[in-house]
């Protein structure tokens, strides 16, 4: 059982991986439109689920070149990038049309992804590389009508999160190695000979260059948060609750940039050494993708507000921000609990949760403005805490 030693000069991220990533921009882009129809429960529960396919596709072939390091193929990259943007061209006509291509592009970049490793790689650090189950429903799904087509996605998508939380490493090389010993018994004429035990290739992740990758990838969702933000305010007549929505929008991206990236409520997952703090780094990806998920919905509940700045909000559009909020605080406290303490939860994340679930309630009788306002007040109070609770460690 082997890994790979990975040099000791500290990667960084390649021109093509930076390329690759910016995919997501287009992607997270794409789902917003999702939620400009009008943010039905309906609308926001396929807005999770395309989400989640989007960010699973990424992360493969993230982890992909990763591991692979510089033997990463070039073509492969670029063959999933074109998935990626077909998938999200078809995001367009949902939930109606091109379902079925965004569903075969899923399966095609996923079986192409997991063929890149050689016949006796195992990649511990992420199962569902090699482990398809989840894969399974979508196959089906092509050949369901709507709604069913997209019950079966979130079924396959909940398969894959399951698997990524329940798949133990050091397990899956010990049943690797069973199975390969099973097979070598099984072969002709072997019957009475001892098995040599087999030599499996256990691949793991550079640590400090994942760590640079999950953090440029919340970078571009902010952007795409600034971008969707401008985009909505260029077409508004400038009036005050205009400019204080655009400024206040502004903030609160800032603020959600300081507690993922600056405090490194994600990095702070990868140690300073550059191995996880405790943690598998199946759940390290798990935890990027729920905050990567709620940056993107506040991003985007930001820009719907922002082309309504003045009169009635819909209920939808508040949840849409409200909801959004509470979910980030929620990922960023089960994210700083290991390493700053259960206690710490009182001091914001418990409390600012529960005042985003309050602005997510009042937002039709508050207003847009107000309602941006209260968004930025309770990510500046979490600011300031951390803050002067980081200054009190020194």
């Amino acid at each position: 059982m082997v890994t790979p030693a990975h040099s000791t000069e500290e990667r960084r991220a390649s021109w093509t991986e930076l390329f690759f990533d910016l995919v997501a921009v287009a992607g997270i882009g794409q789902l917003t439109h999702l939620l400009h129809r009008g943010p039905s429960l309906r609308e926001f529960g396929l807005y999770v689920v395309l989400y989640l396919a989007f960010w699973v596709v990424w992360a493969c072939v993230t982890v992909y070149s990763n591991v692979a390091g510089e033997q990463a193929r070039t073509t492969m990259v670029f063959g999933c990038m074109f998935g990626l943007c077909v998938m999200m061209a078809a995001v367009g006509g949902a939930p109606d049309e091109h379902m079925n291509v965004f569903a075969a592009i899923y399966l095609l970049v996923r079986v192409a992804s997991s063929m890149a490793w050689r016949r006796g790689q195992i990649v511990v650090d992420w199962p569902i590389a090699q482990i398809g189950a989840g894969t399974v429903p979508w196959l089906v799904s092509l050949w369901v009508p709507a709604p069913w087509k997209f019950v079966l996605w979130a079924v396959g998508l909940a398969i894959d999160l399951w698997i990524m939380f329940a798949v133990d490493s050091e397990r899956m090389m010990v049943d690797a190695e069973r199975k390969v010993r099973a097979r070598l018994r099984r072969g002709p004429g072997r019957k009475s000979r001892e098995v040599t035990p087999p030599k499996l290739q256990a691949l793991r992740a550079d640590a400090p260059h994942l760590g640079e990758r999950l953090g440029q990838y919340l970078i571009i969702v902010l952007g795409e948060g600034v971008i969707s933000v401008i985009a909505a305010i260029s077409v508004e007549e400038w009036t005050l609750s205009v400019c204080v929505i655009g400024a206040g929008a502004f903030l609160c991206l800032i603020a959600m940039w300081a507690l993922t990236l600056r405090f490194g409520f994600v990095p702070r997952l990868m140690g300073e050494a550059g191995e996880s703090v405790g943690l598998p780094y199946q759940r390290v990806m798990a935890v990027h993708c729920a905050i990567s998920g709620a940056i993107a919905t506040v991003a985007g509940g930001l820009g719907l507000v922002a082309a309504h700045p003045s009169g009635h909000l819909p209920v939808g559009l508040g949840w849409v921000l409200g909801g959004g909020l509470a979910a980030f605080f929620l990922v960023c406290g089960l994210g700083g609990v290991r390493s700053a303490g259960a206690r710490w939860l009182l001091r914001w994340p418990v409390p600012c949760l529960a005042v985003a679930l309050v602005l997510g309630w009042a937002a039709p009788h508050i207003g847009g403005m107000w309602l941006v306002l209260g968004v930025m007040v309770t990510l500046a109070a979490a600011v300031v805490s951390e803050t002067s609770r980081t200054t009190e460690g020194r």
